[in-house]
């Protein structure tokens, strides 16, 4: 398992608007995001 850091993001109202009009999940968004790249570059 592992484990677990909480960050802090700095995002634009527009987004933030766009967000809780999409129900986005911002942690997981970002994970997957960041695992997508993290594969990208060790490949």
């Amino acid at each position: 398992m592992h484990t677990v850091k909480r960050k802090t993001i700095t995002i634009r109202e527009d987004q933030e608007e766009w967000i809780q009009e999409n129900h986005l999940n911002l942690s997981s968004f970002v994970q997957e995001q960041l695992d997508e790249l993290i594969e990208q570059r060790d490949s």
